[in-house]
């Protein structure tokens, strides 16, 4: 409980002591890894040794029993010196076919074989009433004799309800569940070319809404939902669980290290407490199996492209485009009609165009990807070990911006015994960006508003200086100008233990882990001028503006996160002829500690000395901050299930959050839930044979968000300790104090924030009524969710209690409401009992939220309160299109000045006059209410081919094209069906610039269609042929091809911008698409 305080503890015994114990049973437990393996290795050879040199003993019935006796005291293995005899046998299929590659295993032993491509095989047994086990990949595991085993035929799984999913703290079978639970792959996350595991989960399940937002290497992955927005508050990401441990990082992950990713969408999640409200992803990453060592090497290369290139106007039509600007405003005009008529005719190489976007961008830049795993082990030990090497370029043309990223992992189970095992996982990761000194956002800026009649180089290769100082966006994006490297190592070492305790009774056993994470993110950014030329057509010469592009300095920053989670269950598993119990009660504790680390110098002795202490004191900077936080929790969840027929399960848990003073920090969070598989009943049974499943699941939970953080001009700010007066140094010394004894100017504090000591979580009530059926021997599936999801004290001020104009300011409070309610449904066929294996599938989500209380200022229209309307929307002028005639301006409100050709605002309150109280509220946002995904998958004899299709509807997007400033180059969709008085009847209003607060307002004349149905992932594969490999040594080979991002069918093509964008300017590092060939082996 006392890290749970506000005062940090003097002596924290979980970090001292447990850390030393762990240290040191990690070491142990490694030591111990390598000596059990060894042993096992070893324990073979000395036994066979001791059989072949022992002396030969008469056989007689004393000797017999003597041989029999010390045959018992062996390992299975030394059986091998002994007579054996050999099986022979094959292995089908549900239809006859044979299979290839089963494995067929000597209980008990670590001797396994496995089928040729004809499905026949051989092994030696001790004698006929040996057990083969038998497994394959989607098929029952079975049991036979080796008497028996001739012909052995499996039967195919039922991948919807017997696969295993992993729920929170737990496991259960896909057909007993009860919650809204969704499950991906990890081999279907393989197919996705991107670097970022984030975007390989778009379109895979439903409940989940996925947007990639930029393909910028290193910063390229999608935001997520789980079933739309819940708070407009607080954090609406969910939370993500990485084998049992909160808040580790999706994005980075190795794809080929991941088993399974489960979506926890309802009252499931509730088991997490004050982190639930917004869902749970829960990643499994893969662990050892029992069999022979088996190497897999998995390399690839690609090529990125953007997936939309802007485009905009050439010199002339840049010129004509402000002419008419600087005309309509009744100023001179910037350009003669000569030079126009010279560039237009582009005979003249003195009168060319700059295509900047082309200059700054190339169109491929290539991603390379290689993957190593060891997987196997025995009865012991078993292990998987894996490492990743990727390289991502950028496709800035002239830049050494990249991401490169390296993961190592090792997973090791060890059994120390029939009822202990052990496990060490040890995650580490580096992540190197390399990105240029210049903001991305300042060198679209530059590209777009660089005058096109100016070019990249001059005549003689020196560089231009752009429009002033040096701001050429291709030396901006380069070296030239410094860099900024940030590097993040991550170290997730995680320490656990499964103890059965049978004696007590049976099915109890007692588990837990303890995991420290480690982040140390250290950047350098360095700048310095750079050469750049300005052209004196007077005197024909080149002038170096380097002085006046930048200066040198250079900032560093260092901050290192350490998280420790400690988890303890009991739980107990058990069955009574047809009553199931699956219980357990645990405790878990997560800190985080975070300290960080600036400073920073300019004016530097040299552009080539990048070193901090060469700088001077003007300017200088050394700062720093602290970050705590903790959580506590008591849980438990009890299942049941009685004939496989009828299911409940009631889970709680008892939180406490860092967040919050002690007298609102401990909360319960209960949910309940029931499952009644009616295809199970005898009457359905006998009467309705055309459903092989039909189960009915209901689910209400009481759910937490402690996620009080928010972004304010592009910086995040947790906001913790609400509760606390909090005061701040005077940083800006126009504001130091005159004070002290001898009265000088001196730094202060002073009163930053009022407190809320009443401050809380926000409080979610998850209500979900499911169906799954089953058609055709369940080769149809489908699941259908309805959820309502009903959200209350959500932190936000009270506006209309204490309005603006009285100059006070409470502190924010826990009185916002939001209810946010849709369907999620999901239908898959899938036939594999053919050579011709395919399936298809279709989910969907829709998820409209509604804002129920937000204590708006009663003098805000009624047309622009949020209150009855969604969380997420548009605050924009409705229009009427554009003026046509001065009798349109004339008889209408309009803004001062307004002229034919301008936007025709609605004055939707009527007092004759356009303000900002004509604004009404669109209820969409670039965040999609409806979202879609259609998996599928061909294979035959080899070759397969998988498709992803992806879809959003229900979302609008603002472009405002000229929003980027005063002398932004026009796209050319907007050039050309603009207003003019030629084209009286355009699209488009008059030229204009950012200025323009007629034109460039937020406005549904801006607001454009985001929809998009799109390929998002392709992948052809053959796998060759097993015969032509063996001789090799090469248990698999596959090569494949595919991409990212094909194809796209939508209404933003028009505006050379991807669908998925979300910036208003439309200027941002564009999505891409990617291309991929690739090869994996497995020896």
């Amino acid at each position: 409980m006392k890290l749970l305080t506000k005062d940090k503890p003097k002596h924290n015994w979980l970090t001292t002591e447990i850390w030393k114990v762990t240290k040191l049973t990690s070491g142990f437990l490694f030591a111990m890894t390598i000596q059990v393996s060894t042993a096992a290795e070893s324990k073979d050879i000395k036994l066979s040794s001791k059989f072949i040199n022992a002396p030969l003993i008469e056989c007689n019935a004393t000797s017999r029993k003597l041989a029999i006796d010390r045959l018992s005291t062996t390992n299975s293995s030394a059986l091998l010196f002994t007579e054996q005899k050999t099986i022979k046998g094959k292995v089908t299929g549900t239809k006859g076919e044979p299979l290839p590659g089963v494995n067929i295993l000597i209980k008990g032993t670590k001797i396994a074989v496995t089928t040729d491509f004809d499905g026949n095989f051989s092994i030696d047994v001790p004698d006929s009433g040996s057990i083969l086990v038998i497994s394959f990949t989607g098929f029952v595991t079975k049991e036979v004799t080796a008497g028996n085993a001739s012909n052995i035929q499996l039967e195919e799984q039922n991948q919807t309800l017997n696969e295993v999913v992993v729920v929170g703290y737990g496991t259960q079978k896909k057909g007993s569940t009860t919650g809204a639970i969704a499950a991906i792959k990890g081999s279907a996350l393989t197919q996705n070319a991107s670097a970022n595991v984030s975007n390989g989960i778009a379109g895979r399940v439903s409940g989940v809404i996925a947007n990639n937002r930029s393909g910028r290497p290193g910063d390229d992955s999608s935001s997520l939902l789980i079933r739309g927005f819940n708070s407009f508050g607080g954090g609406t990401s969910p939370l993500v669980v990485v084998d049992g441990i909160p808040d580790r990082d999706l994005n980075r992950i190795n794809p080929d290290d991941i088993e399974s990713v489960t979506i926890l969408k309802d009252a499931s999640a509730a088991i997490y407490g004050v982190r639930s409200a917004n869902g749970v992803i829960l990643v499994t990453t893969k662990r050892g199996k029992v069999g022979k060592p088996t190497i897999k090497i998995d390399g690839s290369y690609g090529i990125q492209q953007l997936t939309r290139m802007d485009q905009r106007v050439n010199s002339w039509q840049y010129m004509t485009y402000y002419n008419e600007l600087n005309a309509n405003k009744g100023t001179t005009l910037p350009y003669t009609q000569s030079d126009i008529d010279k560039y237009k005719a582009g005979n003249d190489p003195n009168y060319t165009s700059t295509n900047w976007l082309k200059e700054v961008y190339r169109k491929d830049a290539p991603q390379a990807n290689v993957s190593l795993s060891v997987n196997g082990g025995n009865e012991q030990v078993k292990y998987f070990f894996s490492g990743q090497y990727l390289n991502q370029e950028s496709n800035l043309r002239n830049s050494d911006e990249r991401y490169r990223q390296f993961n190592l992992r090792s997973n090791i189970d060890v059994n120390i015994s029939s009822n202990l095992k052990v496990n060490l996982d040890i995650a580490t990761r580096k992540e190197d960006r390399n990105y240029p000194a210049v903001s991305i956002g300042s060198i679209m800026h530059e590209t777009v508003s660089m005058y096109p009649f100016i070019p990249a180089y001059w005549k003689n290769g020196l560089p231009s200086s752009g429009i002033a100082n040096g701001r050429n966006p291709i030396l901006m994006s380069s070296s030239a100008a410094g860099y900024d490297k940030v590097v993040n190592l991550i170290v997730n070492p995680k320490i656990g233990f499964d103890l059965k305790l049978p004696k007590i009774t049976e099915g109890l056993s007692l588990n837990g882990y303890a995991a420290f994470d480690y982040n140390v993110r250290s950047q350098k950014k360095f700048t310095k001028p750079w050469d750049a030329y300005s052209y004196d057509k007077t005197n024909d010469s080149y002038n170096n503006v380097k002085n006046s592009t930048s200066i040198t300095s250079v900032l560093q920053n260092e901050q290192i996160t350490n998280q420790n989670t400690y988890f303890l269950k009991l739980a107990y598993d058990r069955k009574f002829n047809k009553h199931g119990f699956n219980a357990f009660v645990g405790y878990e504790q997560t800190t985080t500690d975070k300290t960080e680390t600036i400073a920073y110098r300019r004016d530097l002795l040299s552009d080539q000395l990048d070193q901090i202490f060469t700088g001077g004191t003007k300017g200088q900077n050394a700062t720093g901050s602290a970050y705590q936080d903790g959580r506590q929790s008591y849980l438990g969840r009890i299942a049941y299930n009685y004939d496989n027929k009828y299911f409940a399960e009631v889970s709680s848990r008892y939180n406490g959050s860092f967040n919050f003073p002690s007298a609102t920090r401990w909360g319960l969070f209960p949910a309940i839930s029931a499952g009644w598989k009616i295809s199970e009943e005898s009457f359905f049974k006998n009467n309705i044979k055309a459903i092989d499943q039909l189960k009915l699941r209901a689910s209400w939970g009481k759910m937490g968000n402690d996620d009080l953080g928010e972004w304010i001009n592009g910086v995040f700010y947790p906001n913790q300790y609400l509760f606390l007066t909090r005061y701040q140094l005077t940083t800006n010394q126009q504001n130091y104090s005159y004070f002290g004894s001898d009265y000088t100017l001196n730094n202060s504090i002073y009163l930053s924030a009022t407190p809320n000591p009443n401050i809380t979580w926000e409080v979610q009530h998850s209500t979900n009524i499911g169906l799954d059926f089953g058609f055709l021997n369940n080769k149809l599936t489908a699941t259908f969710d309805y959820f309502s999801n009903k959200r209350s004290d959500i932190l936000t001020a009270r506006n209309a209690s204490v309005p603006l104009y009285t100059g006070l300011a409470l502190p924010k409070e826990n009185i916002g409401e939001t209810v946010n309610r849709g369907v999620d449904w999901s239908l898959n066929y899938a036939d594999t009992s053919n050579p011709f294996k395919y399936s298809v599938g279709f989910n969907l989500t829709y998820a409209q939220s509604e804002v129920l209380f937000r204590d708006e200022a009663s003098n805000i229209p009624e047309w622009q309160k949020s209150t009855g309307k969604a969380i997420d929307s548009w605050l924009v002028y409705q229009t009427n299109g554009i003026y046509r005639t001065q009798a349109d301006v004339d008889n209408s409100a309009h803004f001062e000045g307004a002229k034919p050709g301008d936007i025709w605002v609605k004055d939707t309150d009527g007092d004759g006059n356009i303000t900002s109280n004509d604004k009404v509220r669109i209820p969409q946002s670039a965040t999609p209410k409806i979202a879609y995904g259609i998996p599928m998958r061909a294979e035959y004899k080899g070759f397969s081919i998988d498709l992803l299709w992806t879809g959003q509807s229900k979302a609008k997007q603002m472009i405002l094209p000229q929003g980027q400033g005063a002398i932004v180059a026009p796209p050319t969709w907007l050039y050309n069906d603009r207003y003019t008085a030629d084209n009286p009847n355009s699209k488009y209003p008059v030229a204009f610039n950012d200025s323009d607060n007629r034109n460039n307002i937020p406005a549904d004349f801006w607001l454009r269609d985001a929809s998009f149905f799109r390929l998002k992932s392709l992948e052809v594969s053959y796998v060759l042929p097993e015969k032509s490999l063996s001789r090799f040594g090469v248990l698999n080979m596959r090569v494949y091809a595919g991409g990212t991002n094909l194809f796209s069918i939508d209404h933003m093509k028009q505006y050379n911008l991807d669908p998925e964008t979300n910036n208003t300017t439309g200027v941002n590092y564009p999505q891409t698409r990617i291309y991929r060939l690739g090869v994996t082996i497995e020896l």
